[in-house]
């Protein structure tokens, strides 16, 4: 006479095993997917941080190097002026 599979030793050992490692485990498989997400977003977090890195060493070597370009970044970025000038804020209505 032949045993079911599921009364076979093997069979409940290894799906014993494999609910412990899946539910249980410290390092279960679900939590294993959850940190591979969450390396996926750090990863695009960090080429976006690269790419911004880049433009600002681009915007930088023009600041140091370009009086113009200087002049024009502390006029739009700190509303600068020179002496005798008026500047005017103007705002979009909603």
């Amino acid at each position: 006479m032949s045993r079911p599979f599921y009364k076979n030793r093997y069979f409940i050992v290894g799906f014993s095993s494999l609910f412990w490692l899946t539910f249980f485990d410290q390092n279960n498989f679900i939590y294993q997917y959850k940190l591979g997400q969450q390396i996926e977003e750090l990863e695009t977090e960090k080429s976006y941080y690269k790419e911004q890195i880049e433009k600002l060493n681009e915007q930088k070597e023009l600041l140091t190097n370009d009086e113009d370009m200087l002049e024009r970044f502390a006029r739009e970025t700190y509303l600068m002026t020179k002496d005798g000038e008026t500047l005017f804020l103007l705002k979009e209505r909603d």
